[in-house]
């Protein structure tokens, strides 16, 4: 199984505790490090087990995502929807502000929201990715249905009514 792991662009925050896990899983078994790449970003995280880059192309990231089976990211609604769009499974690894990963937990509540209609698998924690790799070999995820002609023609509505 080829996993892709992506933390998002943030410059101010680390995320060091998930690459952690990950590295831990890849030496445990749980995940075959030749088979994981990570988009570190900012974070400078020195991998033990897994091969990493910094950032990279637009293009090229769609390309990386499509070419995995699964995809283990933070809840940032662009790398979400562009894996949800591509009909990859997702598993939801939210940046948390009680480890300092965040300013706050909006990541949680996006995490709530896409789970709720059973288009990613979640975990906070290393026990519950663990359980969340396990169950994503047979876990089908809902094909998404993005709301924006609906949102469009709401606002549409609201500028011709001005």
């Amino acid at each position: 199984m080829k996993v892709l792991v992506t933390i998002g662009s943030m410059v101010e925050k680390k995320f060091t505790r998930l690459f952690n896990i990950i590295d831990e899983l890849c030496e445990q078994g749980v995940l075959d490090g030749n088979k994981v790449t990570a988009q570190v970003g900012f974070d400078n995280y020195q991998t033990k087990n897994f091969n990493t880059f910094d950032m990279m192309a637009d293009e090229d990231f769609k390309k990386l995502i499509n070419e995995s089976d699964l995809i283990i990211t933070h809840a940032g609604t662009g790398t979400v929807m562009s894996c949800l769009k591509q009909k990859k499974k997702v598993i939801i690894f939210p940046r948390m502000a009680e480890f300092d990963e965040h300013y706050d937990d909006h990541q949680l509540e996006l995490c709530d929201l896409f789970k709720k209609d059973e288009y990613v698998l979640c975990a906070t924690n290393k026990e519950e990715l663990i359980k969340c790799i396990v169950h994503s070999e047979h876990f089908r995820p809902n094909v998404f249905k993005s709301n924006n002609s609906s949102m469009n023609n709401l606002i549409i509505d609201f500028i011709e009514k001005i």
